[in-house]
C-alpha cells in the first residue's frame, strides 16, 4: 500500500484509522507515565516516534522523505488517555498544519485538548 500517493480522502480515511487504533490502545491507561512504560518500546518497533510534553504525549509516524503524521496523546475528562482528533501533518500545500480530521478543518495548537 502506497500511503504517500492517496488522495486527500483516502489519507484522511487512513489518518481517521490511526487515530482510533491508538485512542484504542491509549483508552487502557490514566497516566501519561504508565502509556510510556508499557508502549513506548512497541512503538518505536513499530516506527513510532514517542514524546512526552507536559500537556500531551506525540505519536510522531515519518510516512517518507516528506510526508509526516503526529497525533497526541490527552487526559480526557473522564480521567483516561485518548488521542485527540487533531494531527498535524504536512498538508496539500507543503506546510505543517494542524487539521480537525472529524471536520476536515484546520485546527491550532490550543485545539488539541479540547477536540476529541
Amino acid at each position: 500500500m502506497d500511503l504517500t500517493d492517496m488522495t486527500k480522502a483516502g489519507r484522511i480515511e487512513m489518518i481517521r484509522k490511526r487515530q482510533a487504533y491508538f485512542s484504542a490502545i491509549a483508552e487502557e491507561y490514566a497516566s501519561f507515565a504508565d502509556f510510556i512504560k508499557a508502549q513506548d518500546m512497541w512503538l518505536a518497533l513499530m516506527g513510532v516516534e514517542l514524546t512526552e510534553y507536559s500537556k500531551y504525549i506525540t505519536l510522531y509516524i515519518q510516512l517518507d522523505f516528506t510526508e509526516y503524521e503526529q497525533y497526541y496523546i490527552i487526559k480526557s475528562d473522564e480521567g483516561i488517555l485518548t488521542v485527540s482528533d487533531i494531527i498535524m501533518w504536512q498538508d496539500d500545500y507543503c506546510c505543517n498544519s494542524w487539521m480537525n480530521i472529524s471536520t476536515g478543518e484546520y485546527a491550532d495548537e490550543e485545539d488539541i485538548s479540547r477536540c476529541y
